[in-house]
Formats: structure tokens, C-alpha cells, sequence
């Protein structure tokens, strides 16, 4: 029995594998963000924030950068990613890039080049935030320092995950859904915009996080619009929600003037919301109908109206329906004015009314230029918050 255990552990070490691809903690660099712009001498220039392990300890952190910036110039961005030794120590792992930044003018040109890269190398997981970095350089985002998370990329990472669950300014877009858009015969690609505000050179040091306000933020601006892979333009944050709208948003507040009550406002936290379209061809021209289905609670109320009172309710209902109903409106022909359908107007007619969207795909953005799209919001204020009068009625008894 002892003679078959020890064959049997013989045969055993045999089949097991060694650790032929192990690499010491100490040997390589933890890439958290990248920022891509337009090079003086080559096509383009990247730029990587690379983890300063040791100043996010707790028990370790001397006082030093967070993390170490490094760029370089080149034709392709497979080039300059493994060719980044040219100044940086250790071997760098791109698996935790958290943060993906695009110039201006580089997206004006066509980002198609580098997006392929990124989904073919294997390296790169899907769930790093794209944007378009709006004004500057790119690397300024991933040179701004801030003092509750001293990784930029980490703290914008963290932000914009933030900001889509609390107000929904944030399109969500990640490689997959970008690369679907871009290959949709129905739908355009859009990414989120950011910003930094305030001096960028100032926000470039150890002290910029040691102050009570920044002298440099990175910011969220808006949205991106492509047509193709191209830039085409830009939209507002309040566009940006609106567009969210379509898509189903996860919460968000809004705020609505009281009817008849000059500077004074009713807020609203949207707590649920659904999107409905139905589409149709009439004579060659797509029509879309959009039903906005929205729960919320008031959260905050200036307005005179009794909240003991179901008419109440009723009237602002209303009153939020035919704001919310002109607010998406006027986005969706602002982006029709673009001749880009980012909703994915398009893959709906392709799949509720095929044959038609094959003769128009080919020009797909014209028809939707011309689409007659109506909004119908229904709005359900469930809940008035933990007190039904306001606070205004209710000192008027005294």
C-alpha cells in the first residue's frame, strides 16, 4: 500500500505544473489610468498613471505621489504600451486600468485605431470608464491630484460610478457597449465628457490635496456624440440626463417650478423609471413614441399647494410631466440636429419593423434627422417624505 501512495504522488508531480509565469510583486507597475492625445512628433501620445503602491498604505505612506505619470510618443498604441520601459522600471500589468481618456482632437480624427487595439490585446478587462477629455491635454485629468482618493484615476473611477447612481450624468458606456454602437447599423456611440477646473499646473502636486478647496477638479462636463468614430459634438450635463431618460435611469432629482409661484420650486427624487418605445413607418418616415414612466417622493417643497390633498398630488404631477416631457424634447432635437442617433432609434425599427429598416439603413442618420419622435412622461409621486404639510403651511397656524 505505501509503494502504490508513493507511485501514485510520483506520477502526481509529474502531471503538476511549476510556476514558469509567476512575477514578483516587486517587479511589476499597477496601471490604474491612460490618457491618449495627439503627439508633436508621432500620430499619437500615451500617457499612463502607474500605482505608487507604498503611499496608499495606511501604515507606509511617507508623504510622496500617489502614483507616477510617464508618457510617449508613437504610431500605434501597441507600440507605446510595451514600449513604456523606455522610462518606467517595472513591468507594467494593464488588467486594473480603471480610467481610458481621449483628447479632442484626437476623436475628431477617429478613435478606431486604438479602440481595436484595446479589445484585441486581452489585457484590458471591460470594466474601465471611457471619456472624452474636454479642453487641454488628456493627462491633466490623471495629473490632478484630490484628497480623499490620491489616485486620480481611481478618484474619477469612483466619481462617475457616483454620480450615475445618484443623478444619472453619466451614459455608463464601457469597451463592449462603445464598440457595439460603433458597429450598429441603429445606433451611435457616446461617452461621458470630464473637465479640470481650475489651474491644471496647480493641481499637479502633493499640496493640491492638502488644501480645504482644490485648486484644480476634475469635473464631469457632459456628453460626447460621435457619428461613427468620429467626435461631432458635445452635450450639456442637463442633456445628458435627459438622453439617460431613454434609457431607463436609475435615480435622479429634479426640480420644477411651482406653477403660478414665481421662484419657488418643488424637488422630486425619482426612485424608479421606465422606458417605453413603440415605433411605426408612415409614408417612409419613422415615428417613435417614448412613454417615460417615473416613481418619486418629494423631497423638498417651496409650493403653497396642501399635500394633505390627492388634487395636490395630481397638479404636480402634471406640473412635472410637462417639464420633463419639453426637457427631453428639446434634446432629442438638438441631437437630430446632429444627424446622430445615440438613442439607437434605429435598432428599435430594426426590430420591430425589419424589412423597412433595411431600406433605410444605409442612410439611417438622415431618416432619423426627420423621425417625428413624442415624448409622454407619466409621472407618480408616491410618497411625500416623513411629513405631509410643508414647513411653511404648517408656521402660517402660529
Amino acid at each position: 500500500m505505501k509503494i502504490r501512495i508513493l507511485l501514485l504522488l510520483a506520477i502526481s508531480l509529474c502531471l503538476l505544473t511549476g510556476c514558469w509565469d509567476r512575477v514578483e510583486l516587486n517587479d511589476i507597475g499597477i496601471v490604474t489610468g491612460l490618457a491618449v492625445e495627439k503627439g508633436k512628433d508621432h500620430k499619437y501620445k500615451l500617457t499612463v498613471e502607474v500605482l505608487n503602491a507604498t503611499e496608499n498604505s495606511k501604515m507606509e505612506a511617507q508623504g510622496n505621489a500617489p502614483a507616477t505619470i510617464y508618457s510617449q510618443e508613437g504610431n500605434s498604441l501597441s507600440e507605446l504600451a510595451h514600449r513604456m520601459n523606455v522610462g518606467v522600471a517595472r513591468q507594467l500589468i494593464y488588467s486594473h486600468t480603471r480610467v481610458f481618456l481621449i483628447d479632442e482632437q484626437v476623436a475628431k480624427q477617429g478613435v478606431t485605431d486604438f479602440i481595436d487595439f484595446l479589445e484585441r490585446s486581452g489585457e484590458f478587462r471591460n470594466d474601465f470608464n471611457i471619456f472624452l477629455f474636454e479642453g487641454g491635454n488628456a493627462d491633466d485629468a490623471l495629473k490632478t491630484t484630490y484628497t480623499l482618493q490620491k489616485v486620480s484615476s481611481l478618484k474619477l473611477n469612483k466619481q462617475i460610478e457616483s454620480f450615475y447612481k445618484e443623478w444619472g450624468g453619466d451614459p455608463n458606456v464601457r469597451l463592449t457597449d462603445f464598440i457595439s454602437a460603433l458597429t450598429s447599423d441603429g445606433r451611435e456611440p457616446t461617452i461621458a465628457m470630464v473637465k479640470v477646473k481650475g489651474d491644471p499646473k496647480k493641481g499637479n502636486s502633493v499640496e493640491n490635496m492638502q488644501k480645504v478647496e482644490p485648486e484644480a477638479l476634475v469635473e464631469v462636463a457632459g456628453l460626447a456624440v460621435f457619428k461613427g468614430d468620429k467626435l461631432v459634438d458635445k452635450l450639456t450635463i442637463n442633456d445628458t440626463r435627459n438622453y439617460l431618460w431613454l434609457d431607463n435611469i436609475q435615480s435622479t432629482s429634479l426640480t420644477v417650478p411651482c406653477e403660478g409661484e414665481e421662484g419657488n420650486y418643488l424637488d422630486l427624487r425619482v426612485t424608479r423609471s421606465h422606458t417605453d418605445i413603440d415605433s411605426k413607418v408612415v409614408r417612409g418616415v419613422p415615428q417613435f413614441s417614448v412613454a417615460i414612466n417615473v416613481e418619486s417622493r418629494i423631497e423638498g417643497s417651496q409650493c403653497e399647494g396642501n399635500l394633505e390633498r390627492i388634487d395636490t398630488y395630481e397638479e404636480y404631477e402634471k406640473q412635472v410631466e410637462n417639464t420633463l416631457e419639453d426637457q427631453v424634447n428639446e434634446t432629442v432635437q438638438k441631437v437630430q440636429e446632429l444627424e446622430s442617433d445615440i438613442f439607437g432609434f434605429g435598432e428599435i425599427i430594426q426590430r420591430q419593423h425589419y424589412h423597412d429598416f433595411q431600406n433605410m439603413k444605409n442612410e439611417w442618420n438622415k431618416y432619423f434627422a426627420d423621425a417625428k419622435v413624442e415624448i409622454k412622461a407619466n409621472v407618480f409621486i408616491r410618497r411625500s417624505g416623513i411629513r405631509n404639510q410643508n414647513i411653511i403651511s404648517d408656521s402660517d397656524k402660529y
